[in-house]
This record gives structure tokens, sequence and C-alpha cells, in this order.
């Protein structure tokens, strides 16, 4: 509690502009991975070990109990259109969950570039760091937000067992359900369990969008270092443009360094945003047919409503970030043709050329070469979505 405490305290004091943030958000969300279970860092215990496979199998049973009582409830759309969206949605979780485990050692690299990108930024110019101060916050912001969220989608999944007596999600389980005492342990296990995915969902989405946002805050960096190439009249007179020739080819090279890690992380990603896309058509267009089928049951078509809702805003978020880092990164351009470069040499002019061909082409996360993670990919999804439900639509009538 006494962590917690000191915790928003300083977020409080980075909100009101008293202290610049010492850690990337990134971090934040690895500590509430691993307050969860979900994350195996290298400096786990035996008894942290113990928790994560006891988390582990209980979310594994927590999905096959879903998809078991598939096996009489497949000539009920309704009921069974819901066990696969929340069957979809939990699946989707550990395969996530496995996926970041599995590849622990290549993400900490990555996190640990970001804090080196990071703490390069903290001996920077005010500028510099009240910019790094402003994508802390709209990284800490966007996260509270899917927080509660996530909590809202819960209520939506869950909150008929406490009026109806029944349990907040269909399942078939080995033992009859013919007791309260079971009922209520049943209802607990499904309610912890369905917490602990979607929260889990959030941090480890979190963690995505924020490697992006902080690829989006290097190009704006880059962007203003190669605009301010010229601009200082002192060193030139000095220098006699030599110099500036330097500062570009130190700019090049951040330059590339960058492209280089964003390629990295960008394979990295790639599975896990295969299957995100993948998923979310499925659920767009299922949680909406279903949701027309219940008109008339006000909490039911609340409750698919809700749960169309979050995967809209789950792909939305993945979108939105890519194609922030890929105008980012264009702008790159735009900054070389406003720098002060009739004060360079020949030299310099040349480099400048070689620069600006490469910056024609922007940064994209792309999926195995197919389509990149942009507006435009989500509009795609969406309009995949729509085809598909009237087909089902359709095929209902």
């Amino acid at each position: 509690m006494n962590k917690l405490r000191q915790h928003f305290a300083k977020i409080k004091r980075i909100f009101k502009g008293e202290e610049y943030p010492d850690v990337i958000c990134i971090e934040f969300s690895l500590q509430m991975l691993t307050y969860m279970g979900q994350w195996r860092h290298q400096q786990q215990t035996g008894r942290y070990w113990v928790y994560f496979c006891l988390l582990s199998l209980g979310t594994f049973f927590h999905c096959f109990f879903i998809i078991w009582d598939w096996t009489e409830i497949y000539n009920d759309f309704i009921a069974l259109g819901d066990n696969i969206c929340v069957s979809s949605g939990v699946a989707l979780v550990l395969y996530k969950k496995c996926y970041h485990n599995y590849y622990a050692r290549e993400f900490e690299q990555i996190f640990d570039k970001f804090k080196l990108y990071s703490e390069q930024c903290n001996k920077r110019e005010k500028t510099v760091k009240d910019l790094q101060v402003r994508y802390f916050k709209e990284e800490y912001l966007l996260i509270v937000s899917t927080i509660f969220l996530g909590l809202s989608l819960l209520i939506a999944i869950s909150g008929h067992s406490l009026f109806d007596s029944t349990i907040p999600i269909r399942a078939k389980f080995p033992m009859e359900i013919d007791s309260s005492a079971k009922l209520v342990f049943i209802s607990c296990f499904q309610i912890s369990m369905s917490f602990y995915v979607i929260e889990s969902i959030v941090f480890i989405d979190g963690i995505g969008g924020q490697m992006m946002s902080q690829m989006t805050l290097h190009f704006e960096i880059l962007f203003r270092d190669f605009k301010a190439i010229g601009s200082d009249a002192v060193v030139l007179d000095k220098c006699n443009g030599d110099c500036l020739r330097q500062d570009l080819r130190d700019l090049i090279i951040r330059h590339q360094d960058l492209l280089d890690f964003g390629k990295n992380v960008n394979a990295l990603y790639q599975p896990m945003l295969m299957a995100q896309l993948g998923c979310s058509l499925s659920m767009i267009c299922l949680t909406a047919f279903e949701a027309t089928l219940t008109t008339d049951k006000l909490y039911i078509f609340l409750r698919f409503a809700i749960y169309a809702l979050s995967v809209f805003i789950q792909i939305l978020y993945w979108c939105y970030y890519g194609n922030r880092v890929t105008h980012m990164s264009s702008t790159i351009n735009e900054a070389l043709v406003q720098c002060d470069w009739m004060q360079g040499n020949s030299s310099f002019k040349k480099d400048l050329m070689i620069v600006m061909m490469r910056a024609q082409k922007p940064f994209q996360f792309r999926v195995y070469g197919y389509f990149s993670i942009s507006y435009e990919t989500f509009i795609v999804v969406l309009s995949k979505s729509y085809s598909f439900f009237t087909l089902f639509r359709t095929i209902s009538n």
C-alpha cells in the first residue's frame, strides 16, 4: 500500500509539471503484469513460478469449460455466439501470454533499448524533456482509461448473475451445480478469471501501444533535430559548415538506428498482430450479429453491444498507434526541407539529398508484408466484418 501511495504521489508531481519521469510507462505495465502472474521476469522466485503456473492453469480451465459447453448448445445461436465470443477472447489472451513469455528475452532487450533512449532524452534540453513528459501523460491516461473499460466489460459479461442466480458465463463443468455453495464457488472462479483475463489483455496490449508511442516520440525528436540543422548562426561562423555535415551524419546514424530497431520490434509483434486482426474481425462480426438477435432482451443486447465496442476499441487502439508512427516518420523529409540547408557546403547538401531520398519511405508496422497497422487497415477490418455480418443476417433469415 505504501508503494502505491508513493507511485500516485510521483504521478501527481509529473502531471503538475514538478518532476520529470525517470521511467517509461512500459515499466508500469510490466509491474502490473508481474503482479497478475503474467510475466516471467529474470528475477522471479520459486514462489512466483508457482503463482504463475496456477493462474495459467486457471485460465486454461476457464477457457476449456466454456468451449466444452459448445457440445450442448450448438443449436442455440445466441448461447453459442456468446460462448464463442468469450472463449475467443480468453484464447487470445492465453496466446499473447504464452508468446510474451516464450520470447521474454527478446522483449526485455527491446524494453532495455527504450530505457536507453529515455535516459538519453533525460540528458537533453528542456524542450525534449517536456515532449517526453507529454507522451508519458498520454500513455498513462490511456492505460487508466482502458482499465475502466475492461471493468465495464467485466460487468457486462457477469453482472446478470447478481440478479438471476446463475453462473456469470455459460460453461460446462464436471460436476452438477446443485447447491448454493457450488454456485458461489463457480461464480467466484469465473468472475476472478474473467477479471484476470480482461485486465491482462489491457496491460499486454498496453505495452504494445506504448512501444509504438515511444517509437513516435523518438521520430518526433529526430524531426525537431533535423529541422534545427543550421539554426545556430554562431556555430556556423566558427565551423564554416563542416560541423553541419558532422551533425547531419550523427542524426543519420540515429535515424538508421531507430529504423533498424523498429524493424526488430515489428518482426517480434507480427504474429500477435495477425492473431489480433483475425480475432477482431470475427468477434466484431459475431457480436454485432448476436446483438441484432437479442434486441428484445435489453440486458443481453447491451452485453453484446459492450463486447463489440470493446473489440472495436481494441483494434482501433493498435491502428491508431501504428498510424501515428507512420505519420511521424514521414515528417523527417519535411524537417530536412525546412532546415537551413543553404548554410552548408556541397558535401553537406549531397548527404542531405541522400537522407531525403531515404526519408520519403516512412516506417510502418506491417504484418508479414501484406498490410500495415494503420487507419486503412482499421477500415478494412470494419468493412470485412460488415460483409460477414450481412452474410450471417441473410442466412439467418
